[in-house]
């Protein structure tokens, strides 16, 4: 009987030892501070700093490419993603036959995840990071590609910390058109939400978004990554959209406002019935895991879109061909 009251015991105390050094854990890693949100005053979980975010070549290149109002344009490429003839290469040639958007290769970062992409990012664009600047993100003792959005989240927490607004745009979406016009500066995030899955209903976000640099902004984050920690996902990518649908009741508790972009501008080729030239700002080869078929697509993708632009700058009307894409040939949604 002794032996089965201490193990009764020993059961009943465990759970409430465990939620305690938790508990202690989330209040030692967190301080607070209060700050003001439509016209109430609440505390949020204040995020401590970090040495990756105090990184004088960071801070540096951010300066560099900013835009008047403290914007830079972000993305992050590996080796794979970086070399003669790879993605990187027809993301920056999108800039330069888009629709006004040569000028935001100015503004562009490209974060490198291995020395290999940083040398060859070095010799196509003058605003690349050196994998060393995020070392502890980017750690060869973590393969796992799948754990990329948690890095990609952690990296973007460190740059809003630095005060500046960011739009995050994947490598594989083409600039077509410039999308400022459809990002909201005031919000805390403008983004393009799409259904990924019919029977478990993921979103999946259009591969570009807008995060703008405030204290909301930066509390959302560091929630949503203490989360991560806590409570581990299995290892799949978790999109910035599905964070944002399956967490409501915290979206609302921050006030973390967000821009829902309608997803005809911001498209992808799981979409692209919906998508016309005439209508979209920016295209991602998403739907597509092997790599030259993405490359093969985009550079359709983009002779297409030279021909339109060529074709709608001889006629005030579009022939309905015109308005198709021929992709994704080798992608197959």
């Amino acid at each position: 009987m002794r032996t089965l009251g201490l193990r009764t015991g020993n059961s009943l105390y465990l759970p409430l030892t465990v939620f305690l050094i938790v508990l202690l854990c989330f209040f030692l890693y967190y301080s607070s501070k209060p700050i003001q949100s439509h016209g109430q005053e609440r505390i949020l979980l204040k995020p401590p700093s970090t040495d990756h975010s105090q990184n004088p070549e960071l801070k540096q290149v951010l300066k560099r490419a900013s835009m008047s109002d403290r914007t830079v344009i972000l993305t992050m490429v590996d080796e794979a993603w970086a070399r003669p003839g790879s993605v990187l290469d027809v993301f920056l040639q999108s800039f330069k036959v888009g629709d006004g958007t040569r000028r935001f290769l100015n503004h562009l970062v490209i974060i490198t995840m291995d020395a290999q992409a940083f040398g060859y990012c070095s010799s196509l664009h003058p605003h690349c990071i050196h994998p060393s600047t995020f070392v502890h993100y980017f750690s060869p003792t973590i393969p796992n590609r799948n754990l990329l959005s948690w890095k990609k989240h952690s990296v973007l927490l460190d740059v809003l910390k630095l005060g500046y607004n960011i739009i995050f745009t994947e490598a594989d979406v083409m600039w077509l058109r410039s999308p400022l016009s459809k990002l909201n500066p005031i919000l805390e995030l403008s983004i393009s939400c799409n259904v990924a899955g019919a029977g478990d209903g993921y979103m999946q976000d259009g591969g570009l978004f807008f995060l703008k640099a405030n204290a909301i902004a930066s509390e959302f984050l560091q929630q949503w990554r203490l989360t991560k920690v806590l409570y581990p996902n299995p290892p799949v990518e978790e999109s910035l959209c599905d964070t944002i649908m399956r967490n409501q009741d915290v979206v609302k508790w921050f006030g973390f406002r967000v821009n829902l972009v309608n997803t005809s501008h911001f498209g992808g080729f799981c979409q692209l019935n919906k998508d016309r030239l005439s209508d979209v700002y920016t295209m991602r080869a998403n739907c597509c895991n092997n790599l030259r078929s993405k490359v093969h697509d985009l550079r359709l993708l983009l002779d297409d879109w030279i021909n339109f632009r060529a074709h709608s700058s001889r006629k005030n009307t579009l022939e309905p061909m015109i308005l198709k894409w021929r992709t994704p040939q080798q992608c197959r949604p």
